[in-house]
C-alpha cells in the first residue's frame, strides 16, 4: 500500500469492474493510508485493535499507552479503543468476557488530546498485528 491509488486500481482491473462497494484492506499502515481512504468517503474499520492473539499484552503494557491511561483514569484498552474513533476509524473489539465487553463500551466519557493522539500515532511500527 505504498501507492494506494495504484494498488486499488490494480485490484479493480483484476476484478474487471469499475468500482467496489466494499474493499477490506487487511493491516494498512494507518498513518499513510487512513487519510487517503477517508478523503474518498470510505469508512475505515480497525481489525484487532487490541493487538490480536499473542500481542495484546505487549500492546496494553506499552508505557506510552499506560501513561495516557493513567492520566485519564481509564484502562490501556480504553485508550486504544478511544484513539480509533477519534481518528475516524470504526473499531469492533472482540471479547467473551462480560467485564471486558462493558469496559470496551465505556470510551466516550473522555477525549484524548492532540498531543496524546500524536504520541500514539508515533508508536506505528508497521507491524500487521495491531493498528498503531
Amino acid at each position: 500500500m505504498e501507492h494506494p491509488t495504484r494498488s486499488i486500481q490494480a485490484c479493480l482491473g483484476r476484478l474487471d469492474i469499475g468500482y467496489v462497494d466494499l474493499m477490506l484492506l487487511h493491516h494498512p499502515d494507518p498513518n499513510d493510508v487512513i487519510p487517503f481512504i477517508q478523503d474518498l468517503g470510505i469508512v475505515v474499520q480497525g481489525w484487532y485493535p487490541l493487538g490480536g492473539r499473542g500481542h495484546t499484552g505487549e500492546l496494553l503494557g506499552d508505557s506510552v499507552i499506560s501513561e495516557i491511561a493513567g492520566a485519564h483514569g481509564v484502562s490501556s484498552a480504553q485508550v486504544i479503543l478511544r484513539w480509533n474513533p477519534q481518528k475516524g476509524v470504526v473499531v469492533i473489539p472482540g471479547s467473551s468476557n462480560p467485564d471486558h465487553i462493558r469496559e470496551n463500551t465505556e470510551i466516550y466519557h473522555f477525549s484524548l488530546t492532540e498531543d496524546e493522539m500524536a504520541r500514539i500515532d508515533a508508536l506505528d511500527r508497521g507491524e500487521k498485528h495491531d493498528w498503531y
